[in-house]
C-alpha cells in the first residue's frame, strides 16, 4: 500500500518530471511540492485535481482507493505524453543508479544540465538497442 506522498512521486517520475519543473508549470513553490511528496504536508483537493488533470491520472489512484493509475476518461492536459514509457523506465533506472552510487539523495532533483546529460544517455541507450 502506497501513501499519497509516494503516489505523487510515482506519477511525477512516470511522466519524467522533476519537482522543479512541476512546481514551475503549476505555479507552486518547490518547497510545497517537496512537502507533499515527503508526506510532511497533506495536499489539498485542488492540488490533487491539478495533478489528476495534468497527467490524466485517476484521483482514486492518488488517494489510494485503487492501484489503477490512469484515468481512462481523461488524457493528460498537455495533449502529449511527456516522454514515452520506455524512456521513462530508462530514466528511472539511471536515477536509481545515481541514488545507489550516493551521487543523488532520494527525492532530490537534479539540475537542468544534469537532466540534459541523462537525456543524452537515454537517447544513446535507446539508439544502441533499437
Amino acid at each position: 500500500w502506497l501513501s499519497i506522498a509516494e503516489r505523487l512521486v510515482n506519477i511525477r517520475e512516470k511522466y519524467g518530471y522533476t519537482r522543479k519543473r512541476l512546481a514551475d508549470e503549476l505555479g507552486k513553490p518547490y518547497t510545497t511540492i517537496t512537502k507533499y511528496e515527503t508526506g510532511e504536508r497533506e495536499p489539498g483537493h485542488e492540488y490533487i485535481l491539478q495533478i489528476a488533470k495534468k497527467f490524466g491520472v485517476s484521483t482514486d489512484y492518488i488517494l489510494g482507493l485503487t492501484d489503477e493509475i490512469e484515468d481512462k476518461k481523461a488524457p493528460p492536459s498537455t495533449g502529449e505524453k511527456p516522454i514515452n514509457e520506455e524512456a521513462a523506465a530508462i530514466g528511472a533506472q539511471l536515477y536509481k543508479i545515481l541514488i545507489d552510487a550516493g551521487w543523488v539523495k532520494p527525492g532530490e532533483d537534479i539540475t537542468e544540465k544534469q537532466q540534459q546529460f541523462l537525456q543524452s544517455i537515454i537517447s544513446l541507450i535507446s539508439n544502441e538497442f533499437h
